[in-house]
């Protein structure tokens, strides 16, 4: 017979099972039937409906029906009076059975399915068993396949994006390349508001910035690696990047949140070079304070479980409205350690010049990628001389300089500081 209890469990007794938890924040009446509604939440995210119906046994529900772990009151009111509404932070238990190692499945179940069972609830964080995290892709490459492709291992890496955005011709993007990898830049990628199209296929830019780069690399020493961004419907996409790759690409880029989460891991698995992920397109995901999820799900844990090598993060300091905690929890959830899956290197992008690097090494550690546009572009000596900068200032602070010695000592440095400052 069933019990008022099956629907709800403690953490000890999942522990080691094969649930994901799920972490959810909401609002409700005072007057609610809070334990009720997330049982109902609980039982349509998984079997059920709003009504019984036939066919539902026994074994079913125990092999594949959701669990409330929790349903915490925040504050925790337990005497008294109590507000109109009061918020809760509620774990639900999602049995692997159901998604198996699929995300966007996964994503599916975890979001919302039942409207009639559903809530207005926002999901803050999601807890992978290793029976799971074993089976998803991850990273192929990471933090240190990246320091190895380039050969950096004891410094931030430096990333440009070409630019004006979209209109430029293949050959008119490769003297911009070649200007910026005469700086001695790392990485450069395309803008993500260009892809595949028609006035500038991918695989003639892979062609000639390859060649760019080798002529650069005669000068400098640094051999620049090019990150076309082929982001489309996923069967045009996966074959771009296949013929990118062919044509001497060593790493591809891809919009994960309008190309999906379930296509960034198909492009991980099929080219053997690692994967940008960029987050246009990321916003409608978290911006919402009740529905959708948080930014570092949405930006942090999914590009790295579905195999993105490195990622861009949104920050507080380039006109970005994201906070500084969520900020930082994004890249946490790319680089803290997680079992079977290897860490994703953090891009910052928007607003990066030199002023910026002791405050994004301050918050982040060295296993980070400083994406700079229009400083580098833009700096009144020319691309190069914007390169240089950066470097300048990086090598301040590696070596414990003061910004205003360094400005002394470097002039591409002091224009850019002069140009836009420092926080």
């Amino acid at each position: 017979m069933p019990s008022a209890l099956d629907l709800f469990a403690l953490p000890e007794h999942l522990r080691g099972d094969a649930y994901v938890l799920a972490t959810y924040a909401l609002e409700l009446p005072a007057d609610a039937d809070a334990l009720g509604r997330m049982g109902a939440f609980a039982v349509g995210q998984t079997i059920g409906t709003w009504l019984p119906v036939p066919g539902i046994t026994a074994e079913m529900r125990a092999r594949h029906e959701a669990r409330v772990v929790s349903v915490l009151p925040v504050p925790p009111i337990d005497v008294g009076d109590a507000p109109e509404r009061i918020a809760y932070l509620v774990r639900i238990a999602l049995p692997t059975i159901n998604f198996g190692d699929s995300i966007p499945m996964l994503l599916t179940t975890a979001l919302g399915n039942d409207s009639s069972t559903s809530v207005e609830a926002k999901l803050v964080e999601l807890e992978l068993p290793d029976s799971l995290a074993e089976r998803l892709s991850g990273p192929k490459h990471g933090v240190e396949g990246l320091r190895a492709l380039t050969g950096v291992h004891d410094r931030p890496l430096l990333l440009n994006m070409i630019k004006p955005c979209a209109g430029l011709t293949p050959t008119a993007a490769r003297d911009i390349f070649r200007d910026v990898a005469l700086g001695g830049i790392d990485l450069i990628k395309d803008d993500e508001l260009i892809a595949n199209p028609e006035y500038s296929p991918v695989v003639e830019r892979v062609r000639l910035f390859t060649e760019a780069a080798r002529q650069a690399a005669g000068e400098t020493g640094v051999d620049t690696i090019y990150v076309p961004n082929v982001t489309d419907r996923p069967d045009r996409m996966l074959d771009t990047a296949r013929r990118a790759v062919e044509a001497g690409a060593r790493a591809v880029m891809v919009t994960y949140a309008t190309a999906g989460y379930g296509a960034l891991e198909a492009l991980a698995e099929a080219v053997d070079v690692p994967v940008l992920g960029h987050f246009a397109g990321a916003a409608p995901y978290f911006e919402g304070p009740s529905t959708g999820m948080s930014a570092p799900l949405a930006m942090g844990l999914l590009p790295r479980i579905a195999g993105a090598d490195m990622a861009l993060v949104q920050t507080p300091y380039g006109g970005g409205s994201i906070r500084t905690l969520p900020y930082l929890r994004t890249a946490h959830q790319m680089l803290l350690p997680r079992p079977h899956i290897r860490p994703t290197m953090p891009i910052i992008g928007g607003g990066v010049h030199p002023g910026t690097v002791d405050r994004y090494v301050t918050d982040l550690g060295l296993d980070t990628i400083l994406g700079v546009g229009g400083a580098i572009q833009g700096h009144p000596g020319g691309a190069a001389a914007g390169v240089r900068a950066m470097r300048q200032a990086i090598d301040a602070r590696l070596a414990g300089t003061a910004l205003e010695d360094a400005t002394a000592e470097h002039e591409e440095l002091r224009q850019a500081i002069e140009a836009w400052g420092s926080i």
